[in-house]
C-alpha cells in the first residue's frame, strides 16, 4: 500500500468553502475509487488555515486511477483557488510488520 500526506494552507476566509468542496471530492473519491483505502482530511488545532488530507491507496494503479478521474478533474478546480500556498505532498510506503 502507499500513503500520501498532503500539507494545505487556505487562504483566510476560505476555510468553510474549502472544507465543503473537499467534502464532496471525498465523497467522489470513496464512491468512485475501489483501490483507496483512505480519504480522510484534518484540520490543524494549532495553526488557522492549515490542513493536512490523508489518503491510502492499494498500488500504483489506484493512484493512477485517482489522479486521471473524471471527478477528481471536476473537483480540483474547485478546491484549488482556496489555497494560500501551494500543496506539499510526502508519499510513503507502508512498512509491513507481522507481531
Amino acid at each position: 500500500m502507499i500513503g500520501i500526506r498532503v500539507e494545505l494552507t487556505i487562504a483566510p476566509g476560505n476555510t468553510d468553502a474549502f472544507e465543503h468542496a473537499l467534502a464532496v471530492q471525498a465523497a467522489a473519491v470513496r464512491a468512485n475509487e475501489p483501490g483507496n483505502r483512505l480519504y480522510e482530511l484534518f484540520k490543524s488545532s494549532n495553526t488557522a488555515g492549515s490542513y493536512t488530507l490523508i489518503e491510502i491507496y492499494e498500488d500504483e494503479a489506484a493512484i493512477a486511477a485517482h489522479r486521471t478521474s473524471s471527478h477528481m478533474a471536476a473537483n480540483r478546480p474547485l478546491t484549488t483557488p482556496f489555497l494560500a500556498t501551494p500543496p506539499v505532498m510526502h508519499v510513503f510506503t507502508v512498512v509491513p510488520y507481522s507481531l
